[in-house]
């Protein structure tokens, strides 16, 4: 009984140990995700705004035309944005 007992106890240790690191390795996981997800937000935007540059500087030598096209670029970014 008591070497049935010492088993119990050591199967114990064992899932204790087992849950233990699947919860430290569940939480660094998450913070890994959190700061990928941070990163990507931050390039996205960076190169939603090269692009607004680029666009504005390809409208700004032609005067004429100049609405018509600002409103294509902003229908082109929700559409961008809808599809990521």
């Amino acid at each position: 009984m008591r070497r049935r007992e010492q088993d119990r106890l050591a199967r114990m240790d064992v899932d204790y140990q087992r849950r233990k690191e699947l919860a430290e390795f569940t939480m660094r996981r998450e913070e890994r995700m959190k700061a990928a997800e941070e990163r990507t937000v931050k390039k996205r935007l960076k190169r939603q705004k090269k692009k607004q540059r680029k666009r504005e500087k390809k409208t700004e030598p032609n005067g004429s035309g100049e609405e018509h096209r600002k409103e294509e670029s902003l229908d082109d970014e929700a559409n961008s944005d809808d599809c990521n």
